[in-house]
């Protein structure tokens, strides 16, 4: 037994043998993703002097990506509170891109340019990183500052008081 389970279905209920469960070490789980996630996104603002507001777009792509709930991510800290119309989940774009490349000469010649735009960042070796995952643990941050829409919404459901 790995510590406190709470049932979402019950054996009874589901096509399984067994209970479907979240436990505190699936939880731990996503603390440490998300903290990674949103910790490495201030990063990579950080050393760019990028604020939230000069974000354009985010992109949630990938299987992961693909079956999160923009606001739900966005709530729990696992990217910067940046206004939803800005979230877009987009699937498999890795696989997408390497279609469209395959069958358009304009496409493929869009995907070769891309190598000369892109720089390599060495997250773990920039000096705020640590700080930022061990800060990005806690739902939605430690410093609530950086999330006034979720430090709302736990005020209204009384979990937070100032």
């Amino acid at each position: 037994r790995e510590g406190y389970e709470f049932v979402i279905a019950w054996k009874e209920e589901t096509n399984t043998e067994s209970n479907i469960v979240v436990t505190q070490r699936d939880i731990r789980e996503l603390q440490k993703a998300k903290a990674a996630m949103h910790a490495g996104a201030t990063t990579l603002m950080n050393s760019m002097d990028l604020r939230e507001e000069d974000i354009d777009r985010v992109l949630l792509a990938g299987a992961f990506g693909s079956y999160l709930d923009p606001e739900n991510a966005r709530t729990i800290g696992m990217y910067p509170e940046i206004p939803l119309g800005k979230v877009k989940v987009v699937g498999n774009a890795a696989g997408t891109g390497a279609k469209m490349t395959l069958i358009s000469k304009r496409e493929r010649s869009k995907a070769e340019e891309i190598p000369e735009k892109v720089r390599y960042y060495e997250l773990a070796a920039d000096p705020g990183f640590e700080k930022e995952f061990i800060d990005s643990l806690l739902l939605p941050h430690r410093d609530l500052d950086k999330y006034p829409v979720a430090a709302d919404l736990l005020r209204r459901l009384g979990r937070l008081t100032d």
